[in-house]
């Protein structure tokens, strides 16, 4: 544009200088013009700044991991003057892996029309994406001026983890123990008349005690209530996302997402930040396709991870589909601790401790003395252990399998090199 400029102001002089040396009124005439069009431009693309209205949207909220997402601007100029040439600077921010893109969109727009922009972008890891406009820049018919046009515009995606089908059940035993219990399955009624499982016209062999009186009165037909069947397993998830202290693949001084979230260039080691990445993501998408394969099998059950802002672990419950993927929302806006505390013994301490049937407890870090004083205190829960790592740099010895066999404990082992045959494989152990 400076060049446009230079130029331009290269001609007023030209034009100057003829109208001097000839005196003419016809030169003059052009010389003022040519003094005044600039002014003119500025004010035509002033008003038409005023007058161009966008909007940001996205074809979903809510995507998986390496799935493409529509990005779709919405434009519309008012003004009676098009737009040759408008420039909007687009940046697409990762929350969780901290990877910053920018693209830059260059467009024109005719005169009182209205016109969308979409791009397709996907990502590679699970997080929180945000997507705003960062400037947008309207530049007159000779490209002399320009005007940033302020707009607050901004959408957030949260990016989840893959699903990988696991064949069968992956709660292999049922546990005698008897647990009390205030959550009700969605899925099928019981026997229990505390709460009502829904409502339905009267079948042969229905117990005339529980028919509904003044809804069979209203429908003119009998309508018979069904009970709610207390949920008689009491499974947990437990996410630990302390990444050990081995300081040639997994330390870091700092959290993950505080680690990340710095401009990145000059922020740590490269190749260290991709393989906690990498790490992370196999744990989530393991997490992920767990939770899908006990909603499956009609398993409603918590999740529960230690909450580095907090300082705390936190536990929330998931019934169906929709919160389990409100829950993953939730967890990737936490920040992670590399080294945190321990969230095996933790959530033995914390607020949320109670007789669990079933623990599946996902780690990345295999803490042999935890494990094992866990497994002590707690034997009338079944722990299934799923260790996520690199298994041709970091294998659960033979020792240990045999150790952890002999407390009871159910050990899967995901390769992250080979996810997802190893996660579909835990069907058919």
């Amino acid at each position: 544009m400076l060049k446009n400029k230079l130029l331009y102001l290269l001609f007023l002089i030209i034009a100057g200088f003829f109208s001097i040396l000839y005196n003419e009124y016809f030169i003059g005439v052009i010389f003022l013009a040519a003094v005044i069009l600039p002014v003119v431009l500025f004010g035509i693309v002033l008003y038409s700044s005023f007058k161009i209205k966008i909007k940001l949207d996205v074809s979903a909220l809510t995507v998986e991991k390496d799935e493409y997402l529509n990005l779709i601007i919405y434009l519309k100029n008012k003004s009676a003057f098009p737009v040759s040439r408008m420039e909007l600077s687009i940046r697409y921010y990762n929350e969780f892996s901290g990877i910053i893109k920018k693209e830059k969109i260059q467009l024109a727009l005719d005169r009182n029309s209205f016109q969308n922009v979409s791009c397709q972008i996907t990502s590679g890891y699970c997080g929180n994406m945000l997507f705003e406009i960062k400037s947008v820049k309207i530049y007159d018919y000779f490209h002399i001026w320009s005007v940033n046009k302020k707009v607050r515009q901004a959408v957030q995606v949260s990016v989840l983890p893959k699903i990988y089908e696991i064949s069968g059940d992956i709660i292999t035993e049922n546990n005698l123990l008897l647990v009390d219990s205030d959550v009700y399955s969605e899925y099928k009624p019981g026997d229990d008349p505390s709460e009502v499982f829904g409502i339905r016209e009267y079948r042969e062999g229905d117990k005339p005690n529980r028919i509904h009186r003044k809804l069979s009165y209203k429908q003119a037909q009998l309508m018979v209530k069904e009970f709610s069947d207390p949920i008689k397993d009491s499974i947990v998830v437990l996410m630990d996302f302390n990444y050990g202290e081995k300081p040639e693949r997994n330390a870091l001084s700092r959290s993950l997402i505080s680690a990340v979230t710095s401009d990145r260039p000059g922020a740590g080691n490269e190749s260290e930040h991709e393989e906690m990445l990498r790490l992370t993501d196999g744990l989530l998408d393991c997490a992920m396709s767990v939770s899908y394969n006990l909603l499956l099998n009609e398993h409603i059950h918590k999740f529960a991870w230690y909450d580095k802002e907090r300082d705390s672990l936190r536990q929330l419950l998931i019934k169906n589909k929709q919160a389990s993927s409100a829950v993953f929302e939730i967890m990737l806006k936490t920040a992670f601790a590399w080294n945190g505390p321990s969230v095996l013994s933790g959530y033995a301490r914390s607020i949320y401790k109670q007789n669990n049937t079933h623990m599946i407890y996902i780690t990345s870090v295999l803490k042999e003395e935890e494990i094992y004083e866990w497994a002590e205190s707690h034997k009338e829960t079944l722990l299934y252990l799923l260790y996520v790592n690199h298994l041709d740099e970091h294998p659960v010895n033979e020792e240990l399998k045999s150790l952890l066999q002999n407390l009871g404990i159910t050990v899967y082992e995901i390769d992250i090199n080979n996810i997802q045959e190893s996660i579909t494989a835990m069907g058919y152990i």
